[in-house]
Protein backbone atom coordinates (compact mmCIF):
# COMPACT_ATOMS: atom_id res chain seq x y z
CA UNK A 1 0.00 0.00 0.00
CA UNK A 2 1.44 3.36 -1.04
CA UNK A 3 0.93 6.82 0.43
CA UNK A 4 -0.95 7.81 -2.72
CA UNK A 5 -3.37 4.92 -2.19
CA UNK A 6 -3.95 5.97 1.43
CA UNK A 7 -4.82 9.47 0.20
CA UNK A 8 -7.24 8.09 -2.37
CA UNK A 9 -8.90 5.72 0.11
CA UNK A 10 -9.33 8.57 2.56
CA UNK A 11 -10.89 10.57 -0.26
CA UNK A 12 -13.32 7.77 -1.03
CA UNK A 13 -14.44 7.74 2.60
CA UNK A 14 -14.94 11.50 2.28
CA UNK A 15 -17.15 10.94 -0.77
CA UNK A 16 -19.30 8.58 1.31
CA UNK A 17 -19.59 11.24 4.01
CA UNK A 18 -20.56 13.84 1.39
CA UNK A 19 -23.30 11.58 0.03
CA UNK A 20 -24.58 10.84 3.53
CA UNK A 21 -24.74 14.56 4.31
CA UNK A 22 -26.69 15.27 1.12
CA UNK A 23 -29.07 12.33 1.20
CA UNK A 24 -29.04 11.05 4.78
CA UNK A 25 -29.94 14.08 6.87
CA UNK A 26 -33.16 12.48 8.12
CA UNK A 27 -31.39 9.25 9.05
CA UNK A 28 -28.55 11.11 10.78
CA UNK A 29 -30.95 13.28 12.77
CA UNK A 30 -33.00 10.25 13.79
CA UNK A 31 -29.87 8.45 15.02
CA UNK A 32 -29.03 11.41 17.26
CA UNK A 33 -32.60 12.00 18.38
CA UNK A 34 -32.71 15.41 16.70
CA UNK A 35 -35.66 17.02 14.94
CA UNK A 36 -35.08 17.66 11.24
CA UNK A 37 -35.48 21.33 10.40
CA UNK A 38 -34.94 23.28 7.19
CA UNK A 39 -31.82 25.01 8.62
CA UNK A 40 -30.42 21.58 9.55
CA UNK A 41 -30.97 20.29 6.02
CA UNK A 42 -29.36 23.43 4.61
CA UNK A 43 -26.33 23.08 6.90
CA UNK A 44 -26.07 19.39 6.08
CA UNK A 45 -26.01 20.17 2.36
CA UNK A 46 -23.33 22.82 2.93
CA UNK A 47 -21.22 20.37 4.96
CA UNK A 48 -21.74 17.76 2.24
CA UNK A 49 -20.21 20.18 -0.28
CA UNK A 50 -17.30 20.77 2.07
CA UNK A 51 -16.76 17.01 2.37
CA UNK A 52 -16.89 16.77 -1.43
CA UNK A 53 -14.20 19.45 -1.86
CA UNK A 54 -11.90 17.86 0.71
CA UNK A 55 -12.49 14.35 -0.69
CA UNK A 56 -11.61 15.45 -4.22
CA UNK A 57 -8.44 17.12 -2.94
CA UNK A 58 -7.43 13.91 -1.14
CA UNK A 59 -8.14 11.82 -4.23
CA UNK A 60 -6.33 14.14 -6.63
CA UNK A 61 -3.40 15.37 -4.51
CA UNK A 62 -1.17 12.39 -5.42
CA UNK A 63 -1.62 13.36 -9.09
CA UNK A 64 -0.78 17.01 -8.47
CA UNK A 65 2.36 16.58 -6.38
CA UNK A 66 5.55 14.58 -6.22
CA UNK A 67 5.97 11.90 -3.56
CA UNK A 68 8.26 14.20 -1.55
CA UNK A 69 5.70 17.02 -1.64
CA UNK A 70 2.98 14.57 -0.65
CA UNK A 71 5.05 13.43 2.32
CA UNK A 72 5.49 17.06 3.43
CA UNK A 73 1.74 17.71 3.23
CA UNK A 74 0.95 14.58 5.20
CA UNK A 75 2.04 15.82 8.64
CA UNK A 76 -0.33 18.81 8.44
CA UNK A 77 -3.18 16.56 7.37
CA UNK A 78 -2.41 14.12 10.19
CA UNK A 79 -2.66 16.96 12.71
CA UNK A 80 -6.00 18.05 11.25
CA UNK A 81 -7.32 14.49 11.47
CA UNK A 82 -6.15 14.23 15.08
CA UNK A 83 -8.10 17.42 15.84
CA UNK A 84 -11.18 15.97 14.15
CA UNK A 85 -10.95 12.78 16.24
CA UNK A 86 -10.42 14.84 19.41
CA UNK A 87 -13.52 16.91 18.61
CA UNK A 88 -15.61 13.80 18.09
CA UNK A 89 -14.37 12.33 21.38
CA UNK A 90 -15.21 15.64 23.08
CA UNK A 91 -18.73 15.60 21.64
CA UNK A 92 -19.28 12.04 22.84
CA UNK A 93 -17.88 12.62 26.33
CA UNK A 94 -19.77 15.90 26.79
CA UNK A 95 -23.05 14.27 25.73
CA UNK A 96 -23.49 16.50 22.68
CA UNK A 97 -23.86 13.35 20.57
CA UNK A 98 -24.77 9.89 21.78
CA UNK A 99 -22.06 7.29 22.04
CA UNK A 100 -22.53 4.19 19.98
CA UNK A 101 -21.16 1.89 17.36
CA UNK A 102 -21.14 4.37 14.48
CA UNK A 103 -19.27 7.00 16.47
CA UNK A 104 -16.68 4.50 17.67
CA UNK A 105 -16.35 3.08 14.15
CA UNK A 106 -15.71 6.59 12.82
CA UNK A 107 -13.08 7.24 15.48
CA UNK A 108 -11.45 3.89 14.74
CA UNK A 109 -11.44 4.48 10.98
CA UNK A 110 -9.98 7.96 11.39
CA UNK A 111 -7.32 6.60 13.75
CA UNK A 112 -6.48 3.90 11.20
CA UNK A 113 -5.99 6.56 8.53
CA UNK A 114 -3.81 8.62 10.88
CA UNK A 115 -1.59 5.59 11.47
CA UNK A 116 -1.48 4.73 7.75
CA UNK A 117 -0.64 8.31 6.77
CA UNK A 118 2.17 8.43 9.30
CA UNK A 119 3.51 4.98 8.40
CA UNK A 120 3.47 5.53 4.65
CA UNK A 121 4.92 9.05 4.84
CA UNK A 122 8.11 7.84 6.60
Amino acid sequence: MSLALVYRLNGLVGLLWAASMWFGTDMMAEAYGWEVTLPMVTMSQFLGMTFLFVAIIFIMLPNWTSLEQLKKATMTLILLQILAVALQVFHITSGAIPSGGMQYFGIGLSTLFIVLFYWKSR
